[in-house]
């Protein structure tokens, strides 16, 4: 943010330097100059408030993540997920397989609807992958995955869920936490040796 500030003052320096010149010169090429730098403010203004909304947003989530600690343990691919979930979540209730979606706006518009149902699906695709994973640990392939939808920016729907993935803010992810039944096999030891054996890409043929 440091630097969009200093660009943010720069630009403006810059924009009342050239309004300076064309009174004193009487040059209007100065004025077309200075215009266009009150354009270039607004944009780098706009990504510098986008940014912020960024920050903020994904700090939100990163905070209810938190705070589902010790009982849950997480494991963070959000820098470069790929096939895998941004955060894999492994507690009592089985594991979460979660998707954060960042863009802005209002869920009921088109737009926003379309990026709900893409994010879904990766969400789903990304449950597959960890039921994969697990597919040839006997002790651990039949334990429930949930594909999940976290968003850091827009406000989730009404009904929250798209295509029969549950789609919340992160303010509602605990109680979303509470309300899943505890598995009975998940015990706390099982539940660290999933994700060390998932974070290092290789699983054993038995349990």
């Amino acid at each position: 943010m440091r630097g969009y500030l200093i660009t943010l003052l720069l630009i403006a320096f810059l924009v009342g330097s050239l309004f300076r010149a064309s009174e004193v010169t009487g040059m209007r090429i100065f004025n077309m100059f200075a215009t266009f730098g009150i354009f270039l403010f607004g944009v780098v203004g706009s990504l510098a408030l986008t940014r912020l909304q960024q920050r903020s947003g994904q700090r939100g989530v990163e905070e209810a993540l938190k705070a589902l600690e010790p009982d849950w343990v997480i494991t963070d691919w959000s820098a470069a997920p790929g096939e895998r979930p941004d955060y894999l979540l492994v507690g009592p209730a089985g594991l979460l397989a979660v998707c954060v979606e960042h863009s802005p706006g209002q869920a009921r518009s088109a737009r926003a609807r379309r990026r709900l149902a893409g994010a879904a699906d990766r969400a789903r695709q990304c449950a597959d992958w960890v039921r994969s994973e697990l597919s040839g640990w006997r002790e651990a392939a039949d334990l429930p995955v949930f594909p999940l939808v976290l968003l850091s920016r827009m406000r989730a729907p009404d009904d929250q869920e798209e295509d029969g993935v549950p789609v919340l803010n992160p303010e509602s992810l605990a109680g979303f936490v509470a309300n899943l039944e505890p598995g009975p096999a998940l015990s706390r030891p099982l539940r660290y040796r999933i994700t060390r054996r998932l974070r290092e890409g290789r699983l054993p043929e038995t349990g």
